[in-house]
């Protein structure tokens, strides 16, 4: 049982031996509360956030870990508490947060007044701070002026309801963790040239099967689009929650651990993604298909103004490449790392609901199939084209397992 700050008020007063599941994982799932309550975040700085409480949560789990559990539990809610306000102490969320590290203190069962009590706060208090004053510097908020290219076929230009500017163009500046070093060597090659045979079959494809109203796509590749529309990196942290499933609830520095090697593969391929897209800054398909004239090698004329995506508005930076497919090749390499293989039995629904659809729950017994299919759902939802995110699966692919190789070493490098 995974125990939210919507359930955990039952079991106050009946367990005081330890909170009763992950708690490593309950910071997670509040972690994505306050995102959700706060609108999102845009990428790469919704993976950096998640990087920076599970990279302070870590901490305090080292740094308690020979204490009892009830201790470690107390000092990683003081850290993901802290770590949470830090990024967000200039919104509304003090009290939801409060409330979070509040209503778990009672179930711990360890009085947060006693010698203990206080010993475990000051270590997770010390954590945050610790990675607070690591990342301050870290180039995330430096500005950095853009300026879009000429209007020219395949070059990023505003799309249809997006912002006037490119999402945190920055982001591909900002220092990695785990000291992974310069991004750049992980930049994938340039995409296809927009005069090939291979541009024109992605372009026909996902304007065939991307459009809000298309006669070409299943009513399940339809879903696909919808359940994988929730930011990947809350996403595919719920998709490791359903994996882990309780076998990490009384073993906090392994949770820890694995959330940490988790998310920092995540921020990492999240930086690495925003290198490419701002190296050869490529149009969304939306702006291929508005474009008024013949551009294709074929020479046909595909211009259709009126053509709407079903994911809508298309996010507001470039195409290339696709960072939902590198977000979530990224948390795929490290799930089968800690799983030992690709084989799993979960089952999970989605968290955003759009167009009536509601809910969909699905069951996953491949890893790989699931990361295959978060990528191609942005083809069906009209707002990739298909070479970004095959070469958007590689790079996270190639960024995760550098970032497993160094973790153990340069963990505590924030």
């Amino acid at each position: 049982m995974k125990l939210s700050l919507g359930t955990v008020a039952a079991v106050v007063g009946v367990v005081n031996a330890a909170f009763p599941t992950d708690i490593v994982y309950y910071w997670v799932d509040q972690s994505a509360v306050v995102v959700n309550a706060t609108g999102g975040l845009s990428s790469p700085p919704s993976g950096w956030y998640t990087a920076v409480v599970q990279g302070a949560v870590y901490e305090a789990a080292v740094n308690s870990k020979r204490e009892s559990l009830e201790f470690q539990q107390l000092a990683i809610s003081h850290a993901a508490h802290d770590a949470i306000l830090w990024v967000y102490h200039g919104s509304r969320q003090y009290a939801p947060v409060d409330a979070a590290l509040r209503a778990v203190i009672p179930i711990i069962g360890l009085d947060p007044n006693s010698s203990k009590g206080k010993q475990a706060a000051k270590i997770g208090q010390a954590a945050a701070a610790k990675v607070a004053k690591a990342r301050a510097d870290d180039n995330l908020v430096n500005f950095v002026d853009f300026t879009f290219g000429p209007k020219q076929p395949g070059v990023y230009q505003p799309t249809p309801g997006g912002a006037p500017l490119p999402d945190t163009p920055q982001a591909r500046f900002t220092r990695p963790f785990a000291a992974l070093g310069d991004i750049t060597r992980f930049r994938s090659p340039p995409p296809p040239k927009t005069d090939s045979a291979e541009y024109e079959a992605d372009f026909l494809f996902v304007k065939s099967v991307g459009a809000v109203n298309s006669a070409n796509r299943s009513a399940y590749d339809t879903d696909t689009a919808y359940f994988w529309r929730e930011s990947s990196v809350t996403g595919w942290n719920r998709f490791a929650g359903a994996i882990v499933g309780s076998k990490l609830d009384k073993k906090p520095l392994e949770s820890a651990k694995f959330y940490a090697q988790l998310n920092y593969a995540i921020a990492n391929a999240g930086f690495a993604s925003w290198d490419v897209k701002y190296a050869y800054q490529g149009w969304r398909p939306v702006t291929a298909v508005h474009y008024p004239d013949v551009w294709l090698k074929s020479g046909r004329n595909e211009t259709d103004t009126n053509w709407v995506p079903l994911l809508r508005p298309t996010p507001s930076h470039p195409d290339y490449v696709s960072t939902h497919s590198t977000f979530g090749s990224a948390a795929a390499h490290v799930i089968k790392a800690w799983n030992k293989g690709d084989r799993i039995d979960a089952t999970w629904s989605s968290n955003v609901t759009l167009d009536n659809r509601g809910v969909i729950t699905r069951r996953y017994t491949s890893v790989q199939f699931a990361n295959e299919e978060n990528s191609i759902s942005r083809q069906f939802g009209g707002i990739h084209f298909k070479f970004a995110g095959t070469e958007g699966l590689k790079l996270g692919d190639k960024v995760a397992e550098a970032t497993l190789k160094v973790f153990d070493k340069n963990w505590d490098k924030f």
